[in-house]
């Protein structure tokens, strides 16, 4: 199961995604994206709430050859009253494809998911100018 992240080059107004090594684990995770934003002058993307809502229709839209399922993963922080959605989940007929984490972080369950989320992530992208 690979790990992704995804990165923002605001100078050139594009989006990366970088593969995580496989010794990159979650509790060293935040050290690899800080070293990457140094090395590269690109920093992590978080994604706002309106841009994951255009991922998942553009996921669910009913012209598509694939029926996708799209799920929000809700959270409640210890320190915070209320939910919010920490993921969207991306499945087919219960075959889960991937997992978008607010933070940009990319759980890739189907690697051949990989180009068809850049294909959607742009139109959204597109859609919504700078996040």
């Amino acid at each position: 199961m690979p790990l992704c992240q995804l990165f923002i080059n605001k100078e050139q107004n594009k989006f990366m995604l970088i593969k995580m090594p496989d010794e990159v684990t979650p509790d060293k995770y935040q050290n690899w994206a800080s070293e990457k934003e140094s090395e590269n002058n690109i920093q992590t993307f978080n994604f706002s709430q309106q841009m994951l809502d255009r991922i998942a229709l553009k996921y669910v839209d009913d012209s598509q050859a694939q029926p996708y399922e799209a799920k929000y993963v809700l959270m409640k922080a210890p320190d915070e009253e209320g939910l919010f959605i920490s993921s969207l989940e991306l499945s087919i007929n219960g075959d889960e494809k991937m997992d978008i984490v607010r933070n940009g972080l990319l759980i890739i369950f189907d690697e051949n998911e990989v180009k068809h989320f850049t294909e959607i992530l742009q139109d959204a992208w597109n859609e919504g100018g700078m996040q």
